[in-house]
């Protein structure tokens, strides 16, 4: 049952008036006296937001619903008036109410602390306007913006200035990092007679974007300039295995220019294995079996990519390491020291240029030799051969390779709590205007921003500091995060509590993530808080539905939808892999041929993506809720049990791939280790249960330290044998992926290579490292378990969101 209060117009309504409307009994009316003397001062030291909904115990609270008609005194009053009505809930009695819930446990708040959050997350959750972000977004696409463009300078500006009106301190923060440009890029097949290739994508009538002539032509940045004249052959996705069975077939690639379909792996590992093989050159091209016409209709009648439409895109060795090439560890400066760029270890040494499906058909059709393999047949309406020849392609593509400037924004909200930061962040670069990739999440986090800034205004002050960063040629390799956090490691050590990653965040409705373990609990439990759009249902529910659809469930899976390991690709690489930063990365996709187009624009956001913005602003009520609770918690809300546990699957998965390879490898070392941690994080969260209750903000300092630390406890100081960048003993992506993680990389990727003597040196690094995380759990079951109190004491007034 509803009790509607109307606050009359005139002076503010006095206890009397109050008394009179809740019928107080005399007690209570002193009762409530006193609690309002309390209620002031709070509201004085701490704003009204931080002073709502947690002045008692709640298991004494009964609250009513209130809803508060808004008269000339204007939303402060009426929060001030809800913020007493929900203190003083136990001395409220409208007629015939019917008892409210309990409020539900929130993981990480003490149970006095969580009605408050859930209040304040609920009043978030009203604030996003998908209008807002529309607009955002129309600007952020208004123009071709790639890296070291004065175009990507102007968008930063624009980042920064709509932060600073929103009330967040915000600057830019340059770099110099090696970006090459194109000069000339030229295709053409020389034989069996004479086609020019890499030809412009064809504009579209529906969409004015798509004719402009400032986008930049079609290339894969970080090739090097080159001439070659050679013929072609066939090489399916260009994995290993592709080439292995090349070999058993009898064709030889060496020498030769080798064309390889887009898709399931990382482009910039296509080069790399074009290269070991001893190809000349490597054409990379989308199928439209892939992203085309073989998947559904193409825009602009569909979402798919047209027969012209080229992914442009980076072919840096990031699985060696990512960021500036030239500048491995240390950060972009002006006046860093810098290697030579044939001494680069991430750059490609033969050159790669990517074409659109007709222009691959040109030289399909006039490839001789067997006909492929049948899975290795695409979507063109042709029979694929494998060559070599007689299709033969002159290649020439000219480089202007030189430093330019790249310009992060970085936006910080003060909190209470300054030593403990709570980050987020998407890139701001495009290949081309860059509508789902990167400007839906950069338009999210955005009005995020707006959001979290009209809370502060109205007297919300975070617990600890919010930042988040806009990143700068994050498609040239993640440039812009990884120089960041190369200058801010050791800071970050002390105070990074996790990182929110909203990369290409919206171009359908089917929702995903990819998480540390220990946040997986953390984004079920945000997902139960907020709507899906479309069918007004909880969102963990929707999720859940989208899964089961897609495939059956395995017996004895967990009954939560699978949320997918951190590999590389996006910019919670350096935070994750490098600085050992517990992240997280989610978003809604779709049916999204488009990328790194000229078609991924404003308009096919409009006719495709999300037409009414509904999903965007969605995701600001997702991202802030999970950012509130990283933000405000007692206890961080860390899940180490689930962490221990996919720790000791893949231990167990490794131990069958010793037995298989026959391999001189103990690893009774890691299986131990991997089991005392599983025993240490059980331990430490049966005490953080109890010690979330506890009063002592000194001992609760000293815990959140710890369990930020467990993370970084996994890194290896000296990093993964052959790629010291990536330090991360438990997770890394793949060599041969390149974007997909591989866990236990060091000691599995040895064993792949039969390098035993390595695979020793990665299980002994492993093991250490899974001790030293479980000890630093064990000190967190000690701290939380000392001198517990017998019972939660109520929390004075004001503490649920203000001083701590």
């Amino acid at each position: 049952m509803s009790t509607r209060i109307t606050v009359p117009p005139g002076p503010r309504p006095g206890l009397r008036w109050i008394a009179f409307k809740l019928r107080l009994s005399g007690a209570q009316v002193k009762e409530f006296r006193d609690r309002k003397r309390q209620f002031a001062d709070c509201m004085l030291r701490s704003g009204v937001l931080a002073c709502a909904s947690a002045t008692v115990h709640p298991a004494t609270v009964k609250e009513p619903q209130v809803r508060l008609q808004r008269h000339r005194h204007g939303t402060l009053a009426a929060y001030a008036l809800l913020a007493l009505l929900m203190a003083f809930g136990p001395l409220a009695r409208p007629v015939a109410q019917q008892p409210a819930p309990a409020t539900p446990a929130l993981r990480g708040f003490s149970t006095s602390r969580a009605a408050a959050q859930m209040a304040l997350e609920q009043h978030l959750q009203r604030l996003p306007d998908p209008a807002s972000i529309e607009g955002h977004l129309r600007a952020l696409t208004a123009a071709p913006h790639m890296a070291g463009t004065p175009a990507s300078r102007r968008v930063a500006e624009y980042i920064r200035d709509a932060l600073r009106s929103y009330g967040w301190q915000a600057e830019l923060v340059g770099y110099r990092a090696w970006l090459p440009q194109p000069v000339e890029v030229h295709l053409e097949l020389v034989a069996p007679r004479a086609v020019l290739l890499a030809r412009p994508e064809e504009p579209v009538e529906e969409d004015a974007a798509s004719f402009r002539t400032d986008v930049v032509a079609g290339f894969n940045a970080y090739s090097p300039s080159a001439e070659v004249e050679a013929e072609v052959v066939y090489v399916h996705y260009g994995l290993p295995e592709d080439y292995a069975r090349l070999r058993r077939l009898g064709v030889a690639v060496e020498g030769r220019v080798v064309l390889a379909r887009y898709g399931r792996s990382f482009r910039g590992v296509k080069a790399r294995l074009a290269e070991e093989n001893g190809a000349a050159g490597l054409i990379l091209y989308s199928d439209p079996a892939d992203d085309g016409y073989a998947a559904g209709d193409v825009y602009p009648r569909g979402p798919y990519r047209p027969g012209s439409g080229i992914q442009r895109g980076s072919i840096l060795y990031i699985f060696r390491y990512p960021g500036d090439p030239l500048t491995p560890g240390i950060a972009a400066t002006a006046g860093a020291p810098r290697l030579a760029p044939a001494a680069a270890a991430s750059l490609p040494r033969i050159p790669t240029l990517p074409v659109a499906a007709r222009d691959a058909a040109d030289i399909l059709a006039h490839l001789g030799g067997p006909r492929v393999p049948r899975e290795w047949q695409g979507g063109l309406p042709l029979t694929y051969h494998l060559g070599p020849g007689p299709a033969t392609v002159r290649m020439r593509l000219r480089m202007d390779e030189q430093q330019r400037d790249v310009w992060n924004v970085i936006a910080h909200l003060a909190g209470q709590q300054d030593d403990e930061w709570v980050l987020a962040g998407n890139h701001h670069d495009a290949w081309a205007f860059g509508a789902v990739d990167p400007s839906s999440g950069t338009a999210v986090l955005l009005e995020l921003a707006r959001v979290l800034g009209e809370l502060a205004r109205n007297g919300w002050l975070p617990r600890r500091t919010l930042q988040i960063g806009f990143w700068d040629a994050e498609e040239y390799g993640l440039i812009g995060s990884v120089e960041w956090v190369e200058q801010r490691r050791a800071e970050l050590a002390q105070k990074a509590v996790a990182y929110l990653n909203l990369d290409s965040a919206v171009s359908g409705s089917r929702f995903g993530a990819s998480a540390t373990p220990s946040l997986r609990a953390l984004l079920y439990e945000a997902t139960q808080a907020v709507v899906d759009p479309r069918s007004g249902r909880p969102l963990d529910e929707v999720w859940r539905e989208q899964q089961s659809a897609s495939g059956p469930v395995p017996a004895g899976a967990d009954a939560n939808p699978p949320v997918g390991w951190l590999g590389s690709g996006s910019d919670y690489t350096p935070f994750f892999h490098h600085a050992g930063i517990a992240a997280l990365d989610f978003g809604f996709s779709g049916d999204y041929g488009v990328y790194h187009s000229i078609y991924d624009s404003y308009q096919w956001m409009r006719w495709f993506g999300d037409p009414d913005f509904a999903y965007h602003a969605a995701l600001v009520r997702l991202a802030g809720v999970v950012l509130l609770r990283l933000s405000e918690a007692d206890l961080l809300p860390l899940d180490f049990p689930t962490y221990a546990a996919e720790v000791q699957k893949a231990a167990g998965a490794l131990s069958a791939l010793v037995r298989q390879r026959r391999a001189p490898l103990d690893l009774a070392p890691v299986t131990a280790a991997a089991a005392a941690f599983a025993d240490a994080a059980a331990r430490a969260d049966r005490a953080l249960r109890a010690a979330v209750e506890t009063p002592d903000a000194g001992r609760r300092a000293a815990i959140n330290r710890l369990l930020r630390s467990v993370e970084q406890a996994l890194l290896h100081s000296e990093g993964l044998a052959g790629r010291p960048w990536y330090r991360h003993t438990v997770f890394a992506p793949g060599t041969d992926t390149g974007y997909a993680a591989v866990l236990l990389p060091g000691v599995r990727e040895a064993l792949e290579r039969g390098d035993w003597a390595t695979a020793r040196r990665e299980a002994a690094a492993l093991a250490a490292a899974l001790e030293r995380a479980a000890a630093r759990l064990d000190e967190v079951s000690r701290l939380a378990a000392a001198e517990q109190p017998a019972a939660p004491a109520p929390v004075p007034v004001g503490a649920s969101l203000g001083r701590r």
